[in-house]
């Protein structure tokens, strides 16, 4: 007669199975992440390429204007459930609905690794937190229907001398960049690395709630072309105080929030030394 009795795992056997699984949790779980957040910086890469594009058609359509961050009219809300005070107004740095147009597509001003300001997007329609911010300093903005801070290059493509080197959009948590502006009221642009390094590496390594992309983010160029960059070799484009003199303000990354303004007044008229281009300091 054959014997019944069925084998079973010893306690050690099932041990050693239990701890061969936690060990090859612990060493894919991690490369997941990394291949998850890798596809999304490379998403992010192409909303940046396609908004930059579309930047671009919009300026070559406009005699090389490029849109104002404040334009004091009237458009659908991006967020067509939106019914707050500047829901349908382009003046509260809804730059993006004169991009529309020509993207055709609302969910590409985001970056999909950033947290959305869910109230500024239900109430207005705002790409804030998770979107994309227009060079304000290469743009310039009216203040008012009739007046305006321009920019320092003039506002238009034919004052940008290398294209392919000046940023005109970026991932941060606001709408525009912050600027300064010049007794003369002219916006020039935050371009201090004593004042990126604090927000971008505040501890000294790269913070990932503002450089979520394997420790740097994406910008667009003016020629149209996007790029990813580490954080550090950003600060390297930037210039010091020793090369760029500035009004004393407070950086604000989060302008036109709870923090303050997107712009600072006061003197020294901005100057520099030397050749920044990616700042279009020429």
């Amino acid at each position: 007669m054959k014997n019944s009795k069925k084998s079973a795992f010893t306690l050690i056997e099932l041990l050693v199975v239990i701890a061969i699984i936690a060990i090859l949790a612990a060493i894919l779980f991690p490369v997941f992440a990394q291949a998850r957040e890798k596809a999304r910086q490379t998403s992010c890469l192409s909303n940046m390429k396609q908004v930059g594009l579309g930047l671009l058609m919009y300026a070559q359509d406009y005699d090389e204007n490029y849109p104002r961050a404040d334009y004091w009219d009237s458009r659908p809300p991006l967020n067509p459930a939106a019914t707050g005070t500047f829901a349908a107004r382009v003046n509260h740095y809804k730059w993006p609905a004169w991009v529309l147009p020509y993207t055709k597509n609302v969910n590409i001003f985001r970056c999909p690794s950033r947290t959305r300001d869910q109230v500024a997007w239900d109430q207005n329609g705002e790409y804030k937190g998770d979107g994309y911010a227009l060079n304000l300093s290469l743009s310039g903005r009216p203040i008012n229907p009739s007046g305006e801070n321009p920019s320092f290059l003039g506002g238009t493509l034919a004052g940008v001398q290398t294209p392919a080197d000046t940023w005109v959009l970026m991932e941060l948590r606001n709408q525009v960049s912050f600027s300064y502006i010049s007794s003369s009221g002219v916006l020039w642009p935050a371009a201090l690395r004593e004042s990126w390094t604090p927000y971008l590496m505040p501890s000294g390594i790269p913070d990932k709630n503002n450089a979520p992309h394997s420790d740097g983010l994406t910008f667009a160029y003016v020629d149209g072309h996007a790029k990813y960059m580490n954080v550090k070799a950003f600060l390297a484009l930037c210039p010091t105080s020793a090369s760029y003199a500035v009004p004393p303000c407070t950086f604000r990354t989060n302008a036109g929030g709870g923090s303050g303004f997107n712009t600072c007044s006061g003197n020294p008229t901005p100057s520099y030394v030397g050749s920044w281009p990616f700042w279009g300091l020429y």
